[in-house]
């Protein structure tokens, strides 16, 4: 415990340190900026929750009789320029959609101009416009969802579904040739995947995909879904009550209630969230090793687990005028005891004869201590520089208990039993500010992360080694990033630095060979422009993927008498380039973009040192993966009826060197995607969707069938929206069965795998006063936290 708390009074002083240093450059910062030539008018326009707004209109009126002057429109991230502005002047500002405003102007800067939504209604006039489906911004692609039928859908995860590049997969989404994106909701980011299921589709206005995110996320974010809600209005106190029930194979539910209590500048909030998840897969699997002796296991194996969750969220947020508030948001997390079975039954052969038929009934519990994620937060101004500052604590504690019990018809029967101890400890603090600085803005700040985590493994019959890994990083990161407007697009370039301190102990000694310290620097640099009504952006950046603690732990886990898996504490990071071209006109989108991991990270097996019948599955790197992706989609509406058709293709270049074969993987893999939304009228909304991916090849992977999916769903809105009742059936054919073959070092693995993935889903939502909290903090620490 004392060495637990001396951990921390170090953190605070290594983040003190920082946030000194980063104060003060950011402070230089300001005052260069503030010599710039004072008649030049910057600016940005935002919104009620501080988003920016493009395309509104900046008009400078002479002050005696209103004459025009000059005028500009702001940039999509809400910034404009006026040169050699008159200094005594007024300025208006009108949107769309909003009360337009009038200022009056003396010269120098403006800094944030918050707009106010008009709200106003008149009679019942009814306004119909034409809003494009996708839109360029200075990050990605933005896909409008408020006023078209995508609002009608249900939750953020069925809207999600239906942008084009997402994939939907079992247990969560994927940006097509990039992995798992980070999602951030109103800035903040998404720690919890049911958050998608707690959001009402109604409630968002537009979700924007990042394809290339820039200096400002973590080295590792290869892909950024940002989701942005409408403003919400009112006062007192609300709530949105959810249940949910799923019936495939087994029965999941979801049970939620938000509340919220706002007056004047304060409000508080809080979730109580109740989950049962129970799952089913199974995966008849043939491996072959070849060694001295041509070893081959032909098994049957099946997976059953069922977990529980109950999460309490508390918030409290203050704004002290339109531009500084902070606020404290903490989430306890209790887990009931985790139950999961499985079997295997594996017939064993070598040289093509019988050696052994070995059954294994595995059972494990997990037992998880209460977890805890606070979140502090400050955003504001001082001077003309906005200031984003979080702070984020994280703690937890599991221990799995496993036993297997294994019986053989050539050898003695096997009670083997496991215990797995992990213990997860961070702290992490980031700071970013904004400045208007020479016709663009400019954003730079620091961020320092330290992790401790224990991960104890024992096995008392010595099966497999015992071990106790303790893992120490510090991981401290600069960057910046400029975006300037110019008369030909808009130009972003920016440069981040990242150093880790990495230190390996195992059984209390530290390994120098593991342990490594490290500095990498990661530029990004991006263009748009606009030809007609055709939008596109070019952009390059640098990246990084490091091994997550489980891959680097040495901890060796039993599966059989023959089959074994670890970590690799040698593994390397990967650093990535990628290039990517992306378009838009009207309803059509297209991108193509071109990536080279240097030491991607695959699976890879090994065999037991004196004995080659026993491999164990681990991970290796690659010297480079190199592979190019492109998609198409297009969403047209035909009255009532909105359609989207999506195709994808990702093809790499890898030839792979194994000790037994050279194998060529370069065959493509195509995604086909084709959804429909109905408005019926009367509150009544349909859609039917479905997807396909195609045989090829993936890493050191290879599909070797084509599957997909097809779902279906009917939602009723009634009491003015108050009350929805909604009917889904997600994969009713029963179709996403995959199959593929691996090939990693002497070993030769083909699996077959079905889920329990066809299901009935019934959910009942009503809400009452509904205003949601206005708390803005947005994490710090955020890709170390996916790493544990």
């Amino acid at each position: 415990m004392i060495r637990s708390n001396f951990s921390m009074i170090k953190s605070m002083i290594s983040v003190t340190r920082l946030l000194v240093i980063s104060l003060t450059w950011l402070t230089t910062v300001s005052a260069v900026a503030q010599s710039d030539n004072v008649t030049t008018l910057n600016g940005r326009i935002i919104d009620e929750d501080d988003h920016p707004m493009a395309f509104a209109n900046i008009i400078l009126l002479a002050r005696a009789d209103s004459s025009f002057l000059q005028g500009v429109i702001s940039a999509e991230d809400g910034t404009f320029t006026m040169p050699d502005a008159e200094t005594d002047a007024i300025l208006r500002i009108s949107s769309v959609g909003y009360i337009t405003r009038h200022i009056d102007y003396h010269g120098g800067r403006m800094g944030d101009i918050r707009m106010q939504a008009d709200n106003q209604v008149i009679g019942e006039v009814v306004v119909r416009g034409a809003i494009p489906s996708y839109k360029m911004t200075a990050e990605g692609i933005t896909t409008n969802v408020e006023n078209t039928l995508l609002s009608k859908l249900g939750t953020a995860e069925d809207v999600l579904g239906r942008i084009p590049g997402i994939v939907r997969k079992q247990g969560g989404f994927e940006v097509f040739g990039k992995g798992e994106p980070l999602v951030y909701i109103n800035g903040r980011q998404m720690r919890d995947a049911s958050e998608l299921d707690r959001l009402k589709s109604e409630d968002i206005k537009s979700v924007e995909l990042i394809t290339a995110p820039g200096a400002r996320y973590d080295a590792t974010v290869k892909a950024v879904v940002k989701i942005r809600t409408k403003a919400m209005q009112g006062e007192g106190f609300g709530f949105d009550v959810r249940s949910s029930y799923y019936q495939s194979e087994n029965t999941d539910l979801t049970e939620q209630l938000d509340w919220n209590y706002r007056h004047n500048r304060f409000d508080v909030f809080g979730t109580i969230q109740y989950t049962l998840n129970q799952t089913w897969s199974h995966s008849p699997t043939v491996t072959t090793v070849q060694t001295d002796t041509l070893w081959a296991q032909k098994f049957d194996q099946g997976y059953n687990a069922k977990n529980q969750a109950i999460q309490n969220t508390f918030g409290t947020n203050y704004a002290f005028s339109d531009e500084n508030s902070a606020g404290l948001r903490y989430t306890l997390t209790l887990q009931p005891d985790g139950h999961q079975t499985a079997w295997l039954a594996s017939d064993i052969t070598a040289n093509g004869i019988y050696f052994d038929r070995v059954s294994n009934n595995y059972s494990q519990t997990s037992h998880h201590r209460p977890s805890h994620l606070l979140n502090a937060y400050y955003r504001g101004k001082i001077g003309k520089m906005g200031i984003d500052f979080n702070a984020d604590y994280l703690y937890n504690r599991q221990s799995d208990r496993s036993n297997y019990n294994e019986q053989s018809e050539s050898s003695s029967d096997r009670i083997v039993t496991s215990e797995n101890n992990m213990h997860n400890e961070l702290f992490a603090a980031k700071l970013t500010a904004d400045y208007l600085l020479y016709g663009g803005s400019l954003t730079t700040g620091a961020e320092y992360t330290q992790t401790h985590r224990n991960d104890d493994y024992i096995n008392p019959e010595q099966y497999v080694p015992t071990s106790f890994t303790e893992l120490k990083e510090s991981h401290t990161a600069a960057f910046v990033e400029y975006a300037r407007q110019l008369v030909f697009g808009r130009l972003t370039a920016g440069l981040r630095y990242e150093w880790v301190d990495f230190n390996y102990y195992e059984n209390d000694m530290r390994l120098d060979a593991q342990s490594r310290s490290f500095g990498n620097l990661f530029p990004n640099l991006s263009f748009g422009t606009q030809i007609g009504k055709v939008q596109m952006q070019a952009g390059y950046a640098a990246r990084t993927r490091r091994p997550s603690y489980r891959q680097l732990s040495n901890n060796v886990l039993y599966g059989n008498r023959f089959l074994m898996q670890s970590g690799n504490p040698f593994l390397k990071h990967e650093y990535i380039h990628d290039l990517s071209l992306t378009g838009t006109w009207k309803f059509l989108q297209a991108s193509v973009g071109y990536t080279d991991r240097r030491d991607a990270i695959i699976f890879w097996a090994e065999q037991q040192e004196g004995s080659t019948a026993v491999s164990r599955i681990t991970y290796t790197n690659l010297p480079t993966l190199k592979s190019i992706s492109a998609q198409v989609a297009a969403a047209p509406k035909f009255g009532a009826w909105s359609p989207q058709v999506s195709a994808s293709v990702r093809k790499q270049w890898l030839t792979l060197d194994t000790e037994i074969a050279t194998y060529r993987m370069n065959k493509p893999v195509w995604q086909f995607g084709f959804s429909n939304i109905f408005d019926c009228g009367h509150g009544w909304t349909a859609s039917a969707d479905g997807w396909m991916l195609t045989k090829g090849h993936e890493e050191n992977n290879r599909f070797t069938r084509n599957f997909g999916a097809v779902n279906i769903g009917l939602t009723k809105s009634m009491l003015k929206d108050c009350l929805s009742i909604q009917l889904q059936g997600t994969d009713i054919f029963h179709t996403v069965k995959s199959a593929n073959d691996l090939y990693a070092g002497r070993m030769h693995t083909a699996q077959s795998s079905e889920y329990d993935s066809r299901q009935f889903v019934l959910t009942l939502r009503y809400k009452f006063n509904t205003t949601r909290s206005k708390y803005k903090g947005t994490g710090a620490g955020n890709a170390e936290k996916n790493r544990l």
